[in-house]
């Protein structure tokens, strides 16, 4: 028996509870009740069954064909054993109807079904206070997610939100299967303490060599720990916060503008990055021939090489080519009609509804 099927009857017996151990046990005096009446009396399956039916339920209806001495003997110890089970089993699905752990059961054995069709998604291991703005983000901008997060409150929270969530540890191989780590587009790893996020990000390296992976660090020793254990960027929200305060002190009117382009607060700003296609751009293309900014009304403002060369304030005359990243700022609309032209999937995420 694999990893995953004893992971998974040990979710169903923790949902079902006494429920499911009740059902089975049902299943199993029918079983013993139609085979006893087949052996001992030598009935069809059918009529076998029909003696079990009336006999569990009390209905009394009469016996199909008379019993001998040995099969009423059997049916009274049928009588004593199964009525307590048929009406424990009756009272546990009851109990389970009315404070809803069937309902969860079944939500979650529907999200299960949903994160195996999940692709090209991204994945947040851990629901903590950044974790909760990184999901947000995400799902605003981005597409949809799955979360890893150990703590049942917060999973439980999740699951109001419809959002699929792994209750567990983020550093779980078989966590990171269900998850989808081998169809996801990327990885944030959000947790705390530091050591829990690096081993995380080793754990995500070893089954996706290819996975961009965002990692939560506090300081620089953590941050080459990290990409030691193979995470693309690291990420501190001490020294991010400290530098956006310090920004905000200093250059409050520069600071303003990218909290208007980045986080979307005002309607008519966004700033994204679009992928150049193949087929998209002919021969000899420049920034000044995809007239961007005359026709298009979008600046570009860096394009990404794909060596991972990084062009600033390009010129007129910088040449673009296919699999170039175009880090573009201009209104919503004309950002999404600049990445049609350039390819169909070219938005790297969705434009924030409005």
């Amino acid at each position: 028996m694999s990893t995953r099927t004893r992971s998974r009857q040990r979710a169903f017996s923790l949902e079902l509870g006494p429920m499911g151990l009740s059902l089975l046990m049902l299943m199993l005096v029918f079983l013993f009740g139609i085979v006893g009446y087949m052996q001992i009396e030598g009935w069809s399956a059918f009529d076998s069954l029909w003696m079990v039916v009336i006999t569990l339920t009390t209905i009394g209806y009469g016996e199909p064909i008379p019993l001998s001495v040995p099969g009423r003997v059997f049916t009274m110890g049928l009588v004593l054993g199964g009525v307590t089970i048929a009406t424990y089993a009756l009272s546990a699905v009851t109990q389970a109807l009315l404070e809803g752990d069937l309902q969860s059961y079944l939500h979650q054995r529907r999200q299960e079904r949903l994160m195996n069709k999940m692709k090209d998604h991204y994945i947040v291991i851990g629901y903590g206070r950044l974790g909760r703005v990184v999901a947000q983000e995400l799902i605003e901008t981005s597409g949809p997610i799955c979360v890893i997060e150990r703590d049942p409150k917060r999973c439980e929270e999740l699951r109001r939100r419809d959002i699929p969530v792994i209750e567990g540890d983020g550093a779980d191989d078989e966590h990171l299967r269900a998850a989808g780590i081998d169809r996801c587009k990327g990885v944030a790893i959000t947790t705390a303490p530091a050591a829990e996020a690096i081993f995380a990000t080793l754990s995500v390296r070893q089954l996706r060599a290819d996975v961009p992976i965002l990692t939560r660090v506090e300081s620089d020793e953590e941050g080459v720990k990290a990409r030691r254990a193979g995470a693309t960027k690291v990420v501190s929200p001490l020294i991010m916060g400290g530098w956006r305060m310090a920004h905000g002190l200093a250059r409050p009117n520069a600071a303003s503008f990218l909290d208007l382009a980045t986080l979307a607060e005002a309607e008519n700003v966004m700033l994204d990055e679009l992928l150049v296609e193949p087929g998209t751009t002919r021969s000899g293309a420049t920034v000044a021939s995809l007239a961007v900014g005359s026709q298009h009304g979008v600046l570009i403002v860096a394009i990404r090489k794909p060596d991972g060369g990084l062009v600033t304030a390009p010129g007129a005359e910088v040449p673009v080519s296919e699999g170039d990243v175009l880090i573009v700022i201009g209104e919503p609309a004309r950002v999404r009609h600049l990445a049609e032209l350039v390819g169909p999937d070219a938005l790297a995420r969705r434009p924030r509804p409005r």
